[in-house]
């Protein structure tokens, strides 16, 4: 799943070259946002279901997730010679 941070952070990086402190701050803070509000939802879920629940409501915004990049990657899709330079 590292992986997966690793990939976003280069990219960041590549997109705001000339302000990577600033870029690589905001990426930290939203990163951790959402593990912060994943923990939260999670603790809720517990609460007031069960845990078995766990991974169905956060199946939820996975879903919702993949529809949306498919929706972007096909408004605005990337062709190798952008990828490239």
């Amino acid at each position: 799943m590292m992986i997966i941070g690793l990939g976003m952070q280069v990219k960041v990086l590549a997109l705001a070259p000339d302000a990577t402190d600033v870029a690589m701050a905001l990426f930290s803070g939203i990163f951790n946002i959402g593990i912060g509000a994943g923990a939260l939802v999670g603790n809720q879920v517990s609460l007031h279901w069960s845990m078995s629940m766990i991974g169905y409501v956060g199946a939820v915004p996975a879903f919702a997730a993949l529809i949306w990049s498919i929706i972007i990657f096909r408004r605005w899709p990337v062709t190798l010679e952008e990828q490239t330079q």
